[in-house]
């Protein structure tokens, strides 16, 4: 369902709520032609180009105060010590929450009806 003109990682919205607009297609069905000739970052490096992104201005990141957003201990590109013996830390006292990783935050937030929800939009 993709505009063949278009950005091979964009297609037209299978979703008939959406009224044909453009959206980004679902990563987990990508294939690896698909990637190439695009900037490939994982990790720190992705953390920081996306404060970067954000910021405009590598010292805009530096002084950047959203203390609420979770890319913030860790935007200047590397694990702060002081954050990763917090969350070694809380982990030992039984605090959970507060030493949770990213990617066990991922899975917790993961909706298992997500794809019955787009089933049941694309029939609408």
């Amino acid at each position: 369902m993709r505009h063949p003109s278009e950005n091979p990682l964009i297609e037209i919205s299978p979703f008939v709520s959406d009224g044909g607009q453009l959206i980004g297609r679902d990563p987990r069905d990508i294939p690896a032609e698909d990637y190439m000739d695009r900037p490939f970052l994982i990790g720190l490096e992705a953390i920081r180009a996306k404060c970067l992104d954000c910021a405009f201005d590598p010292k805009e990141v530096r002084k950047c105060v959203q203390t609420d957003c979770p890319l913030w201990p860790l935007r200047m590109g590397r694990v702060p010590k002081g954050y990763r013996n917090a969350a070694v830390r809380a982990k030992t006292l039984g605090n959970p929450s507060a030493a949770t990783t990213l990617a066990e935050q991922f899975e917790a937030e993961q909706n298992p009806d997500d794809e019955a929800e787009n089933d049941a939009e694309r029939a609408i």
